[in-house]
């Protein structure tokens, strides 16, 4: 008589590992990272490359994309619009979760004002939305007004169901094509160049920069050469000595200093360095321009 009807959870969001709403200049990116939990980026105004294991696609204002556990991505600004970037991670059990691997959605009314419902109720729980790309601090809900994580999960697992009913209304396989190739190519690059001019002073090696993109050596060796034509230390060394140069010219550091401040280990393996590039000599490039 009136046995109660258990109810099966399809999705199971267990909790929420950031909230940030994000308003990002043009010129925004940050390297490729990787965690053990999902993560959804909203574009809510502008454009940006995302870039998912060496694929890339254009994300326009009103439109989404979910990274899977342990999926290295990378989201870009296009350096013409800046953008305003809403990302939640979040953990969650069930099959249905497959869904939305390698998946694009442009989310309609329904689905937009359910995210706007989970920002406000974001308020309630967190006091406000951190927007500080660089704060790493974990959610705290201990001031939370009665009800609102719970609230955050619902209107969160709603979102989620309404883009899996829509099927292919809404979503897009994101799929490699040599566009998308060339995208992620290029845009992890750019990446890398950032990096390198960053880190002029320093003395990179090839793991370095491997470790830093999460790559094998021969992928961003790749990647690399077809975006630029060269290998990644041909062009980080380019780039110390064009560097170099400038010092060189400017006549306010002896050879020896230029030496130590581009982290060359002796005056000697910098000249050779040097000499190889350019063709001369430092001493001789410096008597050259006088």
């Amino acid at each position: 008589m009136f046995e109660m009807q258990r109810i099966t959870c399809d999705i199971d969001v267990v909790g929420f590992n950031s909230i940030y709403y994000f308003e990002f200049g043009k010129n925004f990116s940050h390297t490729p990272e990787r965690h053990d939990f999902w993560e959804m980026v909203y574009v809510d105004n502008g454009r940006i490359n995302a870039i998912t294991n060496g694929v890339g696609c254009i994300l326009e204002q009103g439109q989404v994309i979910f990274h899977e556990p342990m999926e290295i991505h990378a989201h870009i600004s296009d350096n013409r619009v800046a953008n305003n970037m809403l990302v939640i991670s979040f953990t969650a059990n069930g099959e249905a979760m497959r869904y939305f691997k390698s998946k694009t959605f442009t989310l309609d009314k329904t689905a937009k004002t359910l995210l706007s419902l989970f920002l406000d109720e974001a308020k309630n729980a967190l006091g406000t939305i951190p927007g500080d790309y660089e704060n790493k601090d974990n959610l705290c809900f201990r001031r939370e007004v009665f009800g609102s994580g719970q609230l955050l999960q619902c209107y969160f697992t709603e979102f989620l169901i309404k883009l899996i009913r829509s099927g292919s209304t809404l979503s897009r396989k994101v799929s490699m094509s040599e566009k998308s190739r060339s995208i992620a190519n290029d845009s992890m690059t750019e990446l890398i160049c950032e990096y390198m001019k960053e880190n002029i002073c320093s003395s990179l090696t090839l793991k370095d920069i491997c470790n830093k993109f999460i790559y094998g050596k021969t992928q961003i060796c790749r990647i690399f050469r077809e975006s630029t034509g060269q290998s990644p230390m041909d062009y980080y060394t380019e780039l110390k000595m064009n560097y170099a140069k400038k010092l060189i010219r400017e006549q306010n550091h002896s050879i020896s200093q230029i030496s130590d401040m581009l982290g060359y280990s002796s005056v000697h393996t910098f000249s050779r360095a040097f000499k190889k590039s350019v063709g001369f000599a430092p001493t001789s490039y410096a008597r050259s321009i006088l």
